[in-house]
């Protein structure tokens, strides 16, 4: 599509006549491996196609502007419409590429297709390359399936673009064929790629050849991927080159059918979400190859609903994240694709969810990233964690985490608390507690950071609250890991020392108004009013006690208790009223005198 004129270089040119339409090489294992019959009415398979919209030109003074609208392509009647329109002295297009969802190295391509007429009409079947690893154009190649001016009807020209053979230094290769009915009958352009040639097809019918001449990608780049093109320009330096008809209005290209062989599959790629939650049904998918069988390899738990040994599976997931992948095998090759990964929604159902140390096989939940010459050693014990630290470059920024099994959804309960003890001779020099989500993103502006500790051999309590970003910078709702920073950063001091976590839950807000508690019958707190301590009695097992001011901010937090009585102990707290909370629910006012 870029070239300007024709230049046509005999010696590098090999004809023969052949309606074999069978790839060089490949014999009885060509596979159908990527199609589009078009038989389905609507906008394009948006697993197949994708667009090249805007205008500007394209590097060819082009008229038109692509759209992405079904003003300009569309299928209908078992074909694809490509629809040039000119509308108040403008021109509108459309250009469909497979880039990314369909994209081969060697093959046939074929494609049926019915071509539009009018002066100043330039459509195209053609192939760009995907990845461009020798450069831009025409360093990576080009190949042109088909290209018509309307100005010149019924003349199909077949050409490659590279760094050596093309127009701008007088060198392009490339080859005409006359087809008198190209704008008013259907007629299939065809090109047979392997790694010694690319040879040009009309019905069957071969008309040009070119060879490899085995020096450099100057001459051949075409051992790359390349992705297919389908569009009508309207103008430009070789369409326009004898002006635009100006009783012309519209064009319209018609495609039958795009099919594509091969004897090597492509890698299969697979579509469909990755993330579920429990019980979720979903669908996952690869391109169909015709006659193929497929092994779908999923996770325990997860079962086939539908679709088993094709090309489109409906499954029941777990609860747990995993990966999908899947074989496709015919009786010439076989080929299997990347892992795909799902991850785990955990959506907890309660106002509270704890964060264990440990599982129930005593095995340590919690990994240390201390850093080059920095030593991070944690242990558990009695469901709290112990980290003891020796750092000597705070710069490295050491740090512990905890992966969920899966995805986490805090919006709910987006208070992390937690009790913290240090060491009173060596407490750490600061931490900071973060969330991240599931794109690697953090809370940057309201950090939850310590940069001093009460020393006194005791657990206090500390809590954050996190909210997600308006921008998406930061999800709530998707979170992956929790990571402790220890000793960090331009403010972190080296030394060694020891702190211990326990009861760390992500919960409700703690800040709650005194007037919305009830007490139950249940729980009695004596005596009271109190001066040194209070015990706490419940008819049911007690699990957490929380301490509050009037103006509802929490003081004192337990968890994980077990037990019908607990006594709370005051300390030097100020006299006043306060409020206990056991449960998360049950509620009495106290007197601290």
């Amino acid at each position: 599509m870029k070239m300007r004129r024709i230049l046509i270089l005999s010696l590098l040119t090999c004809f023969s006549l052949s309606l074999s339409l069978q790839v060089a090489g490949q014999g009885d294992c060509e596979s159908l491996v990527w199609f589009d019959e078009f038989d389905t009415d609507g906008a394009p398979n948006t697993a197949k196609w994708g667009y090249d919209t805007g205008g500007g030109g394209w590097g060819n003074n082009e008229l038109q502007t692509y759209t992405n609208t079904r003003t300009n392509s569309w299928v209908d009647n078992g074909k694809l419409f490509i629809k040039a329109v000119k509308t108040n002295n403008s021109w509108s297009s459309a250009r469909l590429i497979t880039k990314d969802k369909g994209d081969w190295l060697y093959g046939r391509i074929e494609v049926k297709a019915k071509l539009p007429s009018g002066r100043g009409t330039w459509p195209a079947i053609w192939m760009l390359p995907t990845d461009w690893a020798y450069g831009g154009w025409p360093a990576s190649g080009e190949i042109d399936i088909m290209e018509h001016v309307g100005y010149d009807p019924g003349v199909v020209h077949g050409t490659v673009h590279t760094q050596a053979f093309n127009h701008s230094i007088g060198t392009q290769v490339g080859k005409s064929i006359q087809v008198p009915d190209a704008m008013s009958s259907f007629h299939v352009y065809a090109i047979e790629w392997t790694p010694e040639s690319i040879k040009w097809y009309l019905d069957g019918e071969l008309y040009f050849t070119f060879n490899n001449q085995n020096k450099t990608s100057a001459e051949w780049p075409f051992d790359k991927r390349f992705h297919l093109l389908l569009n009508i320009a309207i103008g430009g330096d070789w369409g326009g080159a004898k002006g635009i008809d100006p009783n012309l209005t519209e064009a319209v290209m018609e495609v039958d059918y795009v099919r594509v062989y091969n004897n090597k599959l492509p890698k299969p790629v697979i579509q469909g979400s990755n993330l579920k939650t429990l019980d979720d049904e979903v669908t996952y998918a690869v391109n169909d190859v015709a006659g193929a069988q497929y092994t779908w390899t999923l996770p325990d738990g997860v079962s086939i609903l539908s679709g088993e040994g094709t090309s489109s599976i409906t499954v029941r997931w777990n609860d747990a994240p995993g990966d999908i992948h899947v074989e496709v095998s015919t009786a010439c090759d076989a080929v299997v694709s990347n892992v795909f990964h799902v991850d785990y929604l955990i959506q907890p159902g309660s106002d509270r969810w704890d964060v264990f140390p440990a599982n129930e096989a005593q095995q340590l939940l919690w990994q240390a990233n201390a850093g080059t010459g920095n030593s991070l050693n944690l242990s558990e014990e009695n469901d709290a964690l112990t980290v003891d630290f020796d750092i000597t470059d705070p710069g490295r920024n050491p740090n512990l985490y905890y992966n969920f099994d899966g995805l986490i959804d805090l919006t709910a309960i987006n208070e992390l608390a937690l009790e913290l003890k240090v060491d009173p001779d060596n407490p750490p020099s600061n931490l900071r507690f973060d969330l991240v989500d599931v794109n690697g993103n953090v809370e940057l502006v309201n950090l939850f950071q310590m940069n001093s500790f009460d020393t006194d051999e005791s657990f206090h309590f500390h809590y954050h609250h996190f909210a997600s970003k308006s921008d998406g910078s930061f999800l709530l709702n998707k979170i992956a890991q929790i990571r402790v920073y220890v000793n960090f950063g331009i403010f972190g001091k080296a030394g060694s020392g020891r702190f211990v976590i326990q009861n760390m839950r992500f919960q409700e807000a703690t800040s709650t108004s005194v007037h919305s508690l009830a007490r139950p019958s249940s729980v009695s707190v004596y005596p009271n009013p109190a001066r040194d301590f209070v015990t706490i009695v419940s008819d049911e097992m007690i699990q957490d006690v929380q301490l509050f001011s009037l103006q509802g901010s929490l003081i004192f937090s337990k968890s994980a208790i077990r037990n019908q009585e607990y006594q709370l102990k005051f300390g030097d707290m100020q006299p006043g009223i306060y409020l206990i909370k056991v449960n998360h629910s049950q509620s009495e006012l106290i007197s601290i005198r």
